[in-house]
């Protein structure tokens, strides 16, 4: 039977549940219109957990709160900007917490609530009910991008603690399903982009988290450094890849905290660095800066001849790897033309990719899957790569070299 906190004189504290339930739990999905207190679910991402958070973007959710879960690996954020999203729910690996509060201070210990805890066992059903109606608002809900979050945290500041409906306006209104719309069935393009978004942003958290160790440590090869931290981390992942992910080895490797994962970093980080353990060759070096220059503007891309895109595509380690895809007795670049004969089709591509407007995701997508921009023998590994060396402030540079690295480490991201 379930048990009933109010944050009332008997104590009964809501964070005493929530506290327990997050600690003994492995995967942890919460849903709650208001939220400023995400430390306990950041930890509980750090060592291992993954976590889901539905969040209202409105008034009282925290900006700062949400830019921390959004930047942790292991949390994916989703969110309504819309005065219907009300359900507060709490689901983890046996049990559910459901009522009125929201993951705020005041919502698990200061407000007089009224939440009850369903464990299974009597309350199985009621938790499987409770797992539904969270899948299908979760899965009707966007992902949290750089570009909502800074609209939103611009939206806080301008306006007043009751101007939720200007907020929502500003952001992007989004409104949780109900019976009054038409249709609840997401189009098959949108449910790949939300899950292309996700499987970017886990890159990015784990890359960013991997670059991080490795210059808090001054843990850096000296001949790289004219080429910037992301290409550092870049070379060390790549690294970690040919000197211990070898085969399939790196499959086996369990998800490991972060305080885990930045022991195995630093380690791995401090025979990386010793002088005969990585042989950077100037053909590598040479490469990286190929590629900067061939596609460093729109101008460039447009003033290249198709021997130098050629140059510059195969400066790229992922585009060296699509040899498998072709026939022996052809080179690759002989194929990738002829596969891609138009070369204005080809600029247009990498123009757009590289320096479209709007959300690099959604440029990514079209990319990969747009009739008028699709390339054959350039994928998502070739994009990433190309993208990343390009604007690492944006995006760092990722192939399969590098989350097969990632993965070694012990980060729970998805192959590319």
């Amino acid at each position: 039977m379930g048990r009933v906190f109010s944050n009332g004189p008997l104590k009964d504290f809501v964070i005493n549940p929530f506290t327990d339930s997050v600690s003994g739990s492995t995967q942890i999905s919460v849903m709650s219109p208001f939220v400023t207190r995400v430390d306990d679910l950041i930890e509980a991402a750090k060592s291992g957990k993954r976590v889901d958070l539905l969040v209202g973007l409105n008034s009282t959710t925290s900006p700062a709160a949400l830019s921390k879960a959004h930047q942790q690996h292991g949390i994916q954020v989703r969110y309504y900007a819309h005065h219907r999203f009300h359900a507060k729910v709490y689901l983890f690996d046996t049990a559910a917490i459901i009522g009125s509060s929201n993951l705020t201070d005041a919502g698990l210990m200061y407000n007089r609530e009224a939440t009850i805890v369903l464990n299974d066992g009597d309350d199985a059903e009621d938790i499987v009910d409770l797992r539904a109606i969270f899948e299908e608002l979760w899965d009707a809900a966007p992902i949290l991008t750089d570009d909502v979050l800074k609209r939103f945290a611009e939206a806080h500041q301008r306006f007043s603690s009751a101007a939720d409906e200007k907020i929502a306006g500003f952001v992007g209104e989004v409104a949780p399903p109900n019976v009054n719309i038409d249709s609840q069935t997401k189009k098959p393009s949108r449910v790949f982009l939300e899950d292309l978004r996700r499987q970017i942003s886990d890159y990015r958290k784990a890359f960013v988290e991997v670059s991080g160790v490795l210059e808090e440590d001054n843990l850096h090869r000296a001949e790289l450094m004219p080429l910037g931290g992301a290409n550092q981390a870049n070379r060390f992942l790549s690294w970690v890849r040919s000197t211990y992910a070898t085969g399939d080895s790196w499959e086996k490797v369990p998800v490991r905290s972060q305080e885990e994962r930045r022991g195995v970093i630093v380690a791995m980080g401090q025979k990386w660095t010793a002088p005969d353990s990585d042989r950077v060759s100037e053909a590598y070096i040479a490469g990286v800066k190929h590629v900067q220059d061939t596609f460093s503007s729109v101008t460039a891309i447009d003033e290249a001849t198709k021997e130098e895109l050629t140059e510059g595509l195969v400066s790229l380690h992922a585009f060296g790897e699509q040899y498998r895809f072709v026939k022996k007795e052809v080179t690759l670049p002989i194929a990738f033309w002829n596969d891609n004969d138009d070369v204005h089709k080809v600029k247009k591509t990498l123009k757009y990719l590289l320096y479209g407007g709007g959300d690099f995701v959604v440029r990514l997508y079209d990319v990969l899957y747009g009739r008028s921009l699709k390339l054959r023998l350039f994928g998502l590994s070739c994009s990433l790569e190309l993208f990343g060396t390009i604007k690492p402030e944006e995006f760092p540079p990722i192939n399969q070299r590098i989350v097969k690295g990632l993965k070694y480490i012990g980060f729970d991201v998805r192959g590319a």
